[in-house]
């Protein structure tokens, strides 16, 4: 099928706002033990987070990897949440995820073209103004980094500083995140947030792709 045509594109500005409080973040459990003490030199010193991510992306990824880790297959969906300023410091929050059929093997993932109407319908549903703030995919077996083809993706799709990568390996337990640098890449702290209760309900429903923020 025809991929969609973009008719307009929306600059959000960043808006100005303290990430998740301290009392509803927590590590990763699969975090491998460099990355946790990369998590609590962040917490220790008071600083902000390059990527929030919330327990409910958190339990849908996990569970998406988990279940066609038997089969050895990878998975990957799109990232939603909000770009946000505190401090002079620009963070991502992701709030949830959207993904749709796959075609996958061990070592390769992408959407089933068949079923990207599935996918659009994904991100029309997701109840809250969004912006695309990476992927994530897995790596069952072959533990956490970005291959050559997923530098690629990274670069061609995902190239704004607040983009970022999730890879997860649910055979060996492990999962990072990751962002573009001078050099290629480069694995970033990232904790896990608990949602605050109502603030779903408060979000603004919207159904238009919103791309990138203003600066």
């Amino acid at each position: 099928m025809p991929r969609p045509r973009i008719v307009k594109e929306t600059r959000r500005p960043v808006e100005e706002r303290e990430p998740p409080r301290a009392s509803t973040l927590k590590p990763h459990e699969w975090l491998s033990e460099e990355s946790l003490t990369e998590y609590n030199e962040v917490v220790d010193s008071g600083g902000i987070f390059d990527i929030y991510l919330s327990s409910v992306a958190e339990r849908k990824i996990k569970a998406h990897a988990v279940n066609e880790a038997p089969n050895r297959l990878e998975v990957m969906g799109f990232m939603l949440g909000e770009v946000r300023r505190w401090k002079g410091r620009i963070y991502s929050l992701v709030r949830d995820i959207v993904t749709t059929h796959l075609k996958s093997s061990s070592s390769k993932v992408r959407f089933d073209p068949e079923a990207f109407p599935n996918l659009f319908h994904g991100l029309d549903d997701s109840g809250f103004d969004y912006i695309l703030v990476g992927w994530y995919h897995s790596h069952p077996g072959h533990t956490c980094f970005l291959s050559r083809t997923d530098l690629e993706t990274q670069r061609s799709i995902f190239d704004q500083p607040y983009h970022s990568a999730l890879v997860i390996d649910p055979i060996t337990r492990d999962i990072k995140t990751f962002k573009l640098s001078e050099t290629g890449y480069e694995e970033v702290a990232f904790a896990v947030y608990e949602p605050e209760v109502g603030s779903k309900a408060k979000a603004k429903r919207s159904r238009k792709l919103k791309v990138k923020p203003s600066s």
